[in-house]
């Protein structure tokens, strides 16, 4: 998943009026490079998986119960805050809620918008996942009625390469963490 070309692409859509007319212009990877990178992630991030996060968590966590020792604590604290991240990253695009915290900073009014706040990240997985580019079964009517308006399926498009790729990072750190845990780096 490291290696991925679509984690690193600085994906994109620009909006250009000219004279009333829309030109909508992205700038992703090429869809069977999303396609592959997809299928990884759903290991990943699929309950149903044996190596996702879901299952790989749970181990880490009997474990982390099991060892009465000085750090005990600090483990569990350490698993809270990743399963935590883990929920609001599923929950939330990472971008708007880092604009919504900068924006209470600075004392913005609490009902200013944020884009992305309307992101709802397990939604667009499914989406793209079930309507696209893994399955076309439950998602298909869906994700049709997005493809058919060339704005939307650009913008939903991006918004799923962000879940993909914020969701991704999480992945890629928790495997680090485990690594550490259990002697591999």
């Amino acid at each position: 998943m490291s290696e991925s070309t679509v984690l690193s692409h600085n994906s994109g859509v620009s909006i250009n009026v000219n004279d009333g007319a829309e030109l909508v212009i992205a700038d992703f990877p090429a869809k069977e490079a999303i396609r592959g990178t997809t299928v990884l992630f759903r290991q990943m991030a699929s309950t149903q998986e044996p190596a996702s996060y879901s299952q790989v968590r749970k181990v880490i966590g009997q474990i982390a119960h099991r060892h009465h020792d000085e750090h005990r604590d600090q483990r569990l604290e350490i698993q809270r805050l990743w399963n935590r991240a883990h929920g609001q990253l599923n929950a939330h695009l990472l971008t708007a809620m880092a604009d919504r915290r900068a924006l209470e900073l600075l004392g913005a009014h609490p009902n200013l918008p944020v884009p992305g706040e309307d992101v709802k990240p397990q939604e667009v997985l499914s989406l793209f996942q079930y309507g696209d580019l893994i399955h076309w079964d439950r998602q298909a009517e869906a994700f049709q009625e997005i493809a058919d308006d060339d704005f939307q399926r650009k913008w939903q498009t991006l918004n799923f390469l962000s879940v993909m790729t914020q969701l991704s990072h999480f992945y890629l750190g928790y495997s680090l963490l485990v690594a550490g845990a259990i002697g591999d780096r």
